[in-house]
């Protein structure tokens, strides 16, 4: 089934938590380029990234950080809160990409929490990081047997612009992730 970016929303735990200097270069710059694409989905999809937990850090530049919807919200209790019931029914949100810090932490938690909600939740593997990075796969596996799929944020634009069907859009994205 493709992502419907009207039914979606990224949720950001604790991203202020991540220092790039103690992850392996791979991940760092991974991190980096898909925090660059949030302004992004918001102009082109709509789509709102919410940041729970931790306030942004020297990474999130203005532009990204102006893309997005700062809670105040613990990260472990996120669905339990006032706003998700009404930003989830109003907007009929059927899929929640998360991402964050620490994946075999509070993300690994978010996550299993909101399946167990009934949302159909997918992880941002580039959005997401551990902090052992021994433990990174355990939990993709982990989430895995709960039906939680892992993608990235690259990945999800061309599925939502295959999803709204409009060539312009998806030759937009195109163009944007070349």
């Amino acid at each position: 089934m493709l992502a419907d970016p009207r039914r979606s929303r990224v949720i950001l735990i604790n991203p202020a938590r991540v220092e790039l200097g103690a992850v392996p270069d791979p991940v760092a710059r991974s991190w980096r380029e898909s925090l660059g694409l949030i302004p992004a989905i918001r102009e082109i999809f709509g789509v709102v990234t919410h940041v729970a937990g931790d306030r942004p850090s020297p990474l999130l530049t203005d532009r990204i950080a102006d893309a997005m919807t700062f809670l105040a919200v613990e990260p472990v209790m996120l669905w339990r809160h006032d706003w998700w019931a009404a930003e989830a029914e109003a907007s009929a949100i059927e899929l929640v990409f998360l991402g964050g810090a620490w994946l075999e932490e509070d993300v690994l938690i978010a996550a299993l929490a909101g399946a167990g909600q009934g949302y159909d939740v997918r992880l941002m593997a580039d959005l997401a990081v551990a902090r052992r990075q021994k433990d990174r796969q355990l939990v993709i596996n982990r989430l895995a047997l709960h039906g939680i799929e892992t993608t990235t944020l690259r990945q999800t634009m061309l599925e939502w612009a295959s999803c709204i069907d409009d060539l312009a859009t998806i030759r937009r994205v195109q163009q944007l992730l070349s």
